[in-house]
């Protein structure tokens, strides 16, 4: 494929690799986050299935917008000059979005409310939506400004308004509000029937999902209780209601829940509600569920029940890393991996969209290392680590450090620091909790067990719990955890200091 945008555009980083080359680097990819686990025994990865397309194949683009005086420039930011690339033309763009793009582009002109543009193509009837994110969630004479843009654009069927993140930390805008023409557009994916609103997610393209359904239905089996949960607009329920008992799909985005609920067939069941204050054991239990969250992951206590829910369980997931921590906590639980189907839905990138078969065994809550035993962190309010009693460990602790210090309950040496942040080993005179009190006494507290930086370490850095790893005990000694290796390649460890800090 070719691009004149390369390498300016982040876009497509592996655009200059062959298509089996690609192919190798995602499983790789996929390969280091399992590996970051040894005690789960994942083994080999599978060879990624390839894609249906390797260009053309985006159905929806969600870009931002630099208004100028003389024209409207759309495209992702380029890295180094931080400014809006204008790429109209992007040949991973389905051909009727880039048709599209021009006269779009030319009604948005002098409109500096606009902030970013979501513009999606159905592949099954040629329908496009749009949604445009507006400060405030106006434009300028809005009304005949809505009026110019469904007359210039061929096919345009939906039109919405969002309002803009006023801090522009987001791309997209919320609330959208249908300002012309119909509230969803209809699409397909194989056989089943989709109705799509605006700005609810779905595949990049219908073609490849196509395959990616087929492993997920092969995956569910012949199951008749089954639950799909973080459901969007319903793409895995409708597909696997016909013939089954019961399906229940579990989405909190109103409107997404309301498209899975249109049409659907009376076995089908859409409950509006946020996965993680839903009662799992009230509504199981289940034949097989169906987990497919955002690239975040889910939270531990979502899958502590839905491992007691079901019996089998397939995780789809679009970012290895928080898959293989999800894994680990599955496996905490009594789940086991017996399958792994990688595919590649988006080319030209090194993301991989990973299907993972789980069925029920026994809990996985401690193992042999070599010498001891270590423990996952879980089930409790215990780190993870060497079992025993503590002699060395492990910490990511708020803030810069002294290089070394000397600690009441021991003594502490720097190892580095990371987005800002201080990778402590202390070693230990007393017990775990007190020494971790007074580094947080001045001022020092464990991430992931501070308010204000939970959620940056959470989104950054997939971090769920205190950062906190027992390295040796007097019993023996245990390699740093898998969710902390991946944590520290996140925020930008290199592999001396994995190394140093531990890593598998």
């Amino acid at each position: 494929m070719r691009c004149d945008h390369h390498p300016t555009c982040p876009g497509c980083p592996l655009l200059d690799r062959e298509p089996a080359e690609q192919l190798t680097i995602k499983r790789d990819r996929l390969q280091a986050a399992f590996d970051a686990f040894p005690h789960l025994q994942l083994g080999v990865v599978p060879p990624v299935g390839p894609a249906a397309r390797t260009e053309g194949y985006r159905h929806r683009l969600k870009l931002p917008v630099h208004v100028g005086q003389n024209r409207v420039t759309m495209g992702l930011i380029d890295p180094v000059s931080k400014r809006v690339l204008h790429t109209p033309d992007c040949p991973v763009l389905a051909p009727a979005l880039r048709e599209a793009i021009p006269p779009l582009l030319a009604a948005l002109h002098r409109q500096k409310a606009l902030h970013s543009v979501d513009l999606r193509v159905s592949s099954s009837t040629g329908a496009l939506q749009l949604v445009l994110s507006a400060r405030q969630g106006k434009f300028h004479r809005h009304d005949a400004f809505i009026a110019r843009v469904k007359q210039a654009v061929p096919n345009l069927t939906s039109l919405a308004v969002s309002k803009a993140d006023q801090h522009r930390r987001r791309i997209m805008g919320r609330d959208p509000q249908v300002a012309a023409g119909d509230i969803q557009i209809t699409e397909k994916i194989g056989e089943t029937e989709l109705h799509i609103f605006p700005g609810a997610f779905f595949q990049a393209d219908p073609l490849t999902a196509a395959g990616l359904h087929a492993v997920v239905r092969e995956a569910v089996g012949d199951a008749q209780v089954v639950l799909d949960l973080y459901a969007g607009v319903g793409a895995y329920a409708r597909m696997l209601a016909p013939g089954r008992e019961r399906v229940v799909a579990v989405e909190e985005i109103p409107a997404a829940a309301a498209a899975a609920q249109e049409g659907a067939p009376e076995n089908l069941e859409v409950i509006c509600e946020r996965a993680e204050a839903l009662d799992l054991a009230a509504l199981g239990p289940f034949d097989a569920a169906v987990i497919n969250p955002a690239r975040r992951g889910s939270r531990p206590a979502v899958l502590a029940a839905l491992a007691q829910a079901t019996q089998r369980l397939v995780y789809v997931s679009c970012s290895p890393e928080t898959l293989a921590r999800d894994l680990d906590v599955l496996a905490h639980h009594g789940m086991r991996v017996v399958s792994v189907s990688p595919l590649d839905l988006f080319p030209q990138t090194s993301e991989v969209e990973a299907v993972v078969t789980l069925e029920r065994s026994r809990d996985l809550r401690r193992w042999p290392t070599g010498e001891g035993e270590a423990r996952g962190p879980w089930g409790d309010d215990e780190p993870s680590g060497a079992l025993g009693r503590p002699q060395r460990l492990l910490a990511l602790v708020i803030g810069e450090t002294d290089e070394h210090g000397t600690l009441q309950q021991g003594r502490y040496r720097r190892l580095d620091t990371l987005a800002g942040h201080s990778l402590l080993r202390i070693d230990l005179k007393g017990a775990v909790v007190p020494a971790l009190a007074e580094l947080a006494r001045a001022g020092h507290p464990t991430a992931g067990r501070h308010e204000p930086t939970n959620r940056f370490f959470a989104e950054r850095a997939g971090l769920l719990r205190p950062f906190v790893h027992i390295e040796r005990t007097v019993e023996g000694s245990a390699p740093l955890h898998g969710d902390l290796v991946l944590a520290l390649r996140a925020l930008g460890a290199s592999d001396r200091l994995l190394a140093r800090a531990g890593a598998p």
